[in-house]
Parts: structure tokens; sequence; C-alpha cells
């Protein structure tokens, strides 16, 4: 295993173990932007024990963390996604989840090197699972290599996504795919965490995956497991993920091009 998934790794479950003295007893709940985004006490915890075991290890490290009193509480600097090295970092994610003890919220560690992925883990805390990659050297969970499979068309497909904090158009959107996608489906999960479900696709527990209005820090760990497990992921355009991208389809490679075709036609109505 490389240093920089060791690390990844090492990162993420240090921010799982912050998560679990928190869980059960949430506090210094606030709302960020609309009533369904949400940061906690946990959330904050969670970040500084990532930040900390990479610095441990890398004390040269850049950080960009989905919650910024994180930076001053672990004594670094605002790192940029622009950054040539960086380490992209979403502390708990599906704090929705959490909040209410619904078993799936997650930890997201990954290392980007001029703007691309080049290791990352993703820890489902809950289930204790722990899901990671590195460029050109595949991806495992709990130690066991990973291989995208699943159905090659929408009949019989078993498809995840998640919903925009964002109540207005872009939930309207998100209904809009959601209609057209889940009628030929076999059937839609949403559990409220996209690097859990992009593990889902690498893992070939969901046939695909999709999902709007992400950030960069949800995704970027658990994009790179996708492409390592086999898989494609990228934005609705069909382009390479990168740091703007900012929805996710994800699945094995015929079913990918199946989804963007669907994804397409619902958004041009």
């Amino acid at each position: 295993m490389s240093g920089a998934r060791q690390i990844a790794e090492a990162a993420a479950r240090a921010g799982g173990d912050a998560l679990r003295d928190h869980a059960g007893h949430v506090t210094g709940l606030r709302i960020k932007s609309g009533t369904a985004d949400m940061v906690s006490e946990a959330d904050i915890a969670s970040g500084v024990a990532v930040v900390s075991t990479i610095l441990e290890r890398h004390t040269s490290a850049r950080f960009v963390v989905e919650e910024s009193e994180v930076y001053d509480l672990a004594g670094v600097e605002r790192g940029s996604l622009e950054d040539p090295e960086v380490w992209v970092v979403d502390p708990l994610d599906g704090t929705t989840s959490f909040v209410h003890a619904y078993p799936c919220w997650s930890v997201s560690v990954a290392l980007l090197r001029d703007g691309a992925p080049v290791a990352g883990a993703v820890y489902n805390v809950p289930a204790d699972e722990m899901a990671s990659a590195e460029a050109g050297n595949g991806a495992i969970l709990d130690g066991l290599p990973l291989a995208c499979s699943g159905s090659p068309a929408l009949d019989g497909a078993l498809l995840a996504t998640g919903f925009p904090y964002d109540r207005g158009e872009p939930l309207d959107r998100q209904l809009r795919l959601l209609e057209r996608l889940l009628r030929p489906a076999h059937d839609v999960r949403r559990d409220g965490s996209a690097a859990i479900d992009l593990v889902h696709v690498a893992a070939g527990r969901v046939d695909g995956f999709w999902e709007t209005s992400l950030q960069p820090w949800d995704m970027a760990a658990g994009v790179l497991i996708v492409q390592e497990s086999g898989g494609v992921a990228t934005g609705f355009d069909g382009l390479p993920w990168s740091i703007t991208t900012r929805d996710v389809v994800a699945a094995n490679p015929r079913l990918h091009r199946v989804l963007l075709e669907a994804i397409s036609e619902a958004d041009s109505r």
C-alpha cells in the first residue's frame, strides 16, 4: 500500500473515532445554508483529527476542509484546490443522518495533485468499512480488491442518489431526474452520503449513482475509488471529474453511458 493511501486511511479512521465519541449526543448543532445543511461539534472534531493525523506524517501538507473552523483549531493555513498538492477533507459526509442516528455517515479524505485525486479513503463509520484507492494501483475495501460490476441497462439496475440542500430549482431538477430514472430502474436508494454511495458503486452493491449540487470534498475520494475499481465517474456532461465538477454520475462503463443519455433527456425537457 502506498504511503499516501496509508495516510488517507489512517486519517479517515481517526476522524471516524472522533465521530464515535460524539454519536448519540450531538452538540453545537447549527444551520449553515438551509434547514437540511447542518454542522455540529462532531464535524469539527473529526476534521481536526483528520488534519492532525495527516500532519504527523506529512508536516508540510496543505488542506481544504469543508468546515472552516478546523483550520484554526488544527493550527494550519487554509489551502486551495489549485495547490499543486492538497488534501481534501469531508470530516462528516452525512451530517443529517448522523444527527438523526441513521447509520450511514462517513469520513472522506483525498490527496489531489494538480487537481486530480491520486489517493483517497472513505471510512463508513457505522459499518466499520474502509475503502481506499491509489491512482494506478486499484481500489480495496477492508483490504480486498474492488471490481465495479452490475447491470448494463436501467432495467434491473439498482441506483443510488441524493437530494440537494437548496429546495428550489436544484430540487426541482433532481425530481425530474428521479422521475426519469426511477420508472425504468429496479429501484433507487438514498442514504445521505455521496462518498458511501460511490463506494457502493465500486463494490457492485448499486449499479449506478447520480447526484447534483456537490462539492469536491464530497466526491474526490469516492470518484477515485470508482475509477480504480474499473467504473466510470464523470460530471453530467460526460467530462472527466475535476475540482470544478458539481454533479456526478458513476457506474460500470456500459450503464454509465445509459445514465448520461437519460440525464440529458430529462434535462432537455
